[in-house]
């Protein structure tokens, strides 16, 4: 498992990059009109959102399926709301569709968001209360804790932050695009 921490450190770079980059989208979109990134975005639009999602993929099959990290409930949730935007995005590229994707995208993207959010608030709660018998998860009997840190790196950066920071951009990244389909 000598290539697990590799990944993790990994991923938690481009975890804050893709914060940085998300906040400057949102920045940009809000406050400027879309003045400064508009042109970027719509250029690296299909690579983003189809690398974002694909690979969003890969990696959550790669820690389940490969390393054996068995998905918590919120984490199903997560995948819900991911998982379809991996094949509306490559159907959407084939058929050069602006105009859906980006509609149903915002809103698995918002569902993902939400539950990445509260999951991450959830790992961080101190231990005492997660005694005390508060259960996020929907207790679904896989032994799997919502609470556990798969990745724990520069002490923030953990699987939900990463999930909500994916998912931030891809609402960005879709908010122009709505924009440009009116």
């Amino acid at each position: 498992m000598y290539l697990l921490p590799t990944l993790n450190f990994a991923l938690a770079v481009a975890g804050l990059l893709m914060a940085v980059a998300a906040v400057a989208l949102f920045l940009d979109y809000f406050l400027y009109k879309g003045k400064y990134f508009n042109e970027k975005v719509k250029e690296l639009y299909w690579p983003m959102v189809i690398g974002l999602t694909v690979g969003s993929i890969a990696m959550s099959l790669l820690y389940s399926e490969y390393f054996g990290f068995i998905p918590c409930s919120l984490c199903w949730l997560q995948r819900i709301a991911i998982y379809p935007q991996g094949l509306m995005s490559i159907i959407a590229f084939r058929v050069q569709d602006n105009l859906h994707l980006p509609m149903y995208g915002i809103g698995l993207s918002i569902f993902g968001f939400v539950v990445a959010v509260y999951q991450y608030i959830y790992q961080f709660l101190p231990k005492e209360t997660l005694a005390s018998g508060v259960a996020p998860c929907l207790l679904d009997g896989t032994g799997a804790d919502c609470a556990a840190k798969i990745i724990d790196e520069f002490g923030f950066v953990t699987f939900p932050f990463l999930s909500a920071v994916t998912f931030a951009l891809l609402i960005a990244v879709y908010l122009y695009a709505s924009k440009w389909s009116r």
